[in-house]
């Protein structure tokens, strides 16, 4: 199965910017995840279109399976 994390971040003008990574660990914990979140946000590398991101709303580990269906 694969595993995509999604973190949501507010930019400086308040506005709500999703982030995903693909193919992370299942076993990802919390305290990665925030770890992760905190340097994004320290390091100002990245931007919403409302500018520099400035917190942390939220994130999720999604989980995805597929299943390949033989037609012939």
């Amino acid at each position: 199965m694969e595993y995509s994390l999604t973190m949501t971040f507010v930019d400086s003008a308040g506005a709500k910017v999703p982030m995903t990574i693909s193919g992370v660990k299942e076993t990802l914990a919390k305290a990665d995840i925030v770890a992760l979140m905190d340097t994004i946000i320290a390091q100002d590398i990245f931007t919403g279109k409302g500018g520099a991101l400035v917190a942390k709303s939220g994130a999720q580990l999604t989980q995805r399976q597929t299943t390949k269906i033989e037609i012939q």
